[in-house]
């Protein structure tokens, strides 16, 4: 008397049931592992030379430093990119990027002016500054500039505050 084998489909079956737990532990860790190593996109800066200039902006009596530029930004990833901030390493941001930079994926976008206003000053008052600009996306992820030399413009003298107008007896303002 021969024993016929067991059908695949019933190997299978006792083999999902086997490893069931073994699959509910290693899998979410898979996939944990998975988004960790997802490549991020990757930001290439093409910062136009010509129009890369810093000064003082002025907040009443204190200064920060103004950086200003022409850039070319590609985006080499497949997702989209916003850059919401952006600041001088080194620094801090004290103000926001006024307009919002949107990437699409795969996709350059040209001649985007872009102006940080940062604090503390770390560049010398009438010299060009070289440094990096650190750009920080939706998703707070830091995208770097190559170092870039900005000339200087601008003067070292904070403003002078206005002159109220001469009123002569019997006008009005």
């Amino acid at each position: 008397m021969s024993v016929l084998p067991p059908e695949p489909s019933t190997i299978k079956s006792i083999l999902e049931i086997l490893l069931k737990p073994f699959t509910l532990i290693f899998n979410p860790i898979a996939e944990r592992i998975g988004n960790r190593l997802k490549r991020k996109p990757k930001l290439y800066f093409n910062i136009h030379p010509v129009g890369s200039v810093w000064c003082y902006a002025w907040s009443g009596a204190k200064p920060m430093m103004q950086v200003r530029f022409d850039a070319d930004i590609t985006n080499d990833g497949n997702e989209g990119v916003m850059l919401l901030d952006g600041y001088v390493k080194g620094t801090k941001a004290k103000i926001p990027l006024m307009r919002k930079i949107t990437i699409p994926p795969t996709t350059t976008i040209t001649d985007k002016i872009i102006a940080v206003f940062v604090e503390p000053i770390v560049g010398e008052g009438g010299k060009d500054f070289t440094g990096k600009i650190v750009f920080v996306d939706q998703l707070k992820r830091k995208h770097y500039t190559d170092k870039t030399t900005f000339t200087w413009v601008g003067t070292t003298d904070p403003p002078k505050p206005p002159i109220p107008p001469v009123v002569k007896s019997g006008e009005t303002p």
